[in-house]
């Protein structure tokens, strides 16, 4: 019997999703958006003062110098994989 998913990229084929867009033409593929650490939690007060809570008790545990910290933001490293679609209902995030 022949069907229109393949077993060995565990997809279904262009034809199907073809005929799903036919039958359900509000539905449409979006691009995930890069978000930033920052975007994502928020950065308000209660989390700022969070993260220099956190901070003061790991300097008092492993007594590290203010010289020893390297800012390793999130700046040229993407949240979202490559190609990474999705099925959705046209106009919606």
């Amino acid at each position: 019997m022949d069907h229109r998913f393949n077993k060995e990229k565990r997809m279904a084929r262009k034809d199907f999703f073809l005929a799903l867009k036919k039958r359900n033409p509000v539905l449409g593929l979006i691009t995930s958006e890069a978000t930033s650490l920052m975007g994502a939690t928020g950065s308000n007060k209660p989390q700022v003062d969070w993260f220099y809570d956190l901070l003061l008790k790991l300097q008092e545990q492993f007594r590290f110098q203010a010289s020893q910290i390297y800012n390793a933001d999130e700046t040229g490293v993407s949240t979202v994989r490559k190609n990474d679609n999705k099925l959705t209902v046209t106009g919606k995030k």
